[in-house]
């Protein structure tokens, strides 16, 4: 393992606030407890552990005084490093945050005893010896959106660069004024609470409106209403998601695909996930019959310059069972997925997304409440 203390490629650029320089100390420290790790693994411990000696400099050196805690004959891993005030800290290093997203292992957020308070993004540059608390994001408000992360088999979920908006000098604040039970579970969902609060009701969209859910579920996978289909083609984009989905609308009708006119649908793209695919999704009602009923019709796509990839594969399920699932296979030609489920007013829907690496990305269920 090489380190440098020297800032040659650096020396030029002003320090930012939150930057410390470490000691020769912190740096052989950090060269020293790689070395427990296979070699594969030694790299990215290095890094963990710079990252590590960076934080506890940057609290220590505070007004606070705040003491970070950790076990300095540990090699660091990747989820939980140490404490401060009882508050159980994940520090991620970037050495470069130009992919704009952040692996975190789900055990830090899903393990009911060595979850993560907070979670630290910093950028640590080696090279110079230097670590940058670049900001932070709370347990509580990643449990929010966790229904639409991007989940991989390797244990981990990505996470937005922009989702650690929480300013440095907001976590010191955090780690002296509040309590860590303030930030266990005050984001999740409840299981009681009331549909508009734990779903996406699609029943506003017949209304011109997005629900609150559908709006703000999070900031890498919002949702936006589609014009209404009856609209001339003249006053639509003919590259936008809406003349898009009707040309796919056009290809399903021989397949007994009938939309009225009166259906509503939004879009999400999934690029910001680093997922190169849009889902639109359609509603509209169905009251022949005894008991009135909902559709909701999904297509999944590519965006714009894109090709969705074979193995694919997009799943709708009930409470009980997987009502359709449909994949793209090799060869089809297809570039596009669809699936259509009905149900009565009091059902919903989950849908998700697998993807041919394994990684799946999931919303929170569709719902049709009128009243609320």
């Amino acid at each position: 393992m090489r380190h440098s203390t020297e800032l040659s490629d650096y020396a030029f650029e002003p320090l930012q606030p939150t930057t410390v320089v470490l000691p020769p100390a912190a740096v052989d420290w950090a060269v020293q407890i790689c070395q427990q790790v296979p070699p594969e693994q030694q790299w990215m411990t290095f890094l963990r552990a710079l990252a590590l000696r960076g934080v506890q400099q940057w609290l220590e050196d505070g007004a606070s005084g705040l003491t970070l805690t950790y076990d300095p004959a540990q090699p660091p891993g990747s989820e939980v490093q140490g404490t401060v005030n009882g508050f159980r800290l994940c520090i991620v290093p970037q050495g470069t945050l130009s992919d704009g997203q952040v692996p975190l292992p789900q055990r830090t957020l899903e393990n009911a005893h060595t979850f993560a308070h907070l979670y630290l993004l910093v950028e640590v540059r080696e090279e110079a010896d230097q670590v940058t608390i670049l900001g932070g994001l709370r347990r509580d408000r990643l449990l929010a959106q966790q229904d639409a992360l991007l989940r991989h088999p390797n244990g981990t979920s990505l996470i937005p660069v922009a989702c650690f908006d929480t300013a440095p000098e907001e976590i010191l604040l955090y780690l002296n004024c509040l309590s860590p039970a303030q930030l266990e579970t005050g984001g999740q969902l409840p299981q009681a609470a009331s549909p508009t609060q734990e779903a996406i009701n699609v029943w506003r969209w017949l209304g011109d409106r997005l629900d609150t859910l559908a709006n703000t579920v999070t900031s890498t996978l919002t949702w936006a209403l589609l014009p209404p289909l009856a609209m001339s083609p003249a006053l639509r984009s003919s590259h936008g998601p809406a003349e898009t989905l009707a040309t796919v609308l056009r290809q399903l009708e021989p397949a007994g695909v009938v939309i009225p006119p009166t259906a509503r649908g939004a879009y999400t793209d999934l690029q910001r996930a680093g997922v190169p695919l849009r889902l639109c999704a359609l509603t509209w009602t169905h009251l022949e019959g005894s008991q009135p009923e909902w559709c909701l019709l999904l297509v999944l796509g590519p965006t714009p310059g894109e090709q969705i990839l074979p193995g694919t594969r997009l799943v709708v399920r009930d409470a009980e069972t997987i009502l359709a699932d449909s994949t793209l296979s090799p060869g089809s030609g297809a570039n596009h997925l669809y699936a259509q489920v009905f149900g009565t007013w009091e059902e919903a829907f989950r849908v998700s997304v697998a993807l041919p690496d394994g990684a799946t990305l999931s919303w929170p269920p569709f719902v049709f409440h009128p009243e609320a």
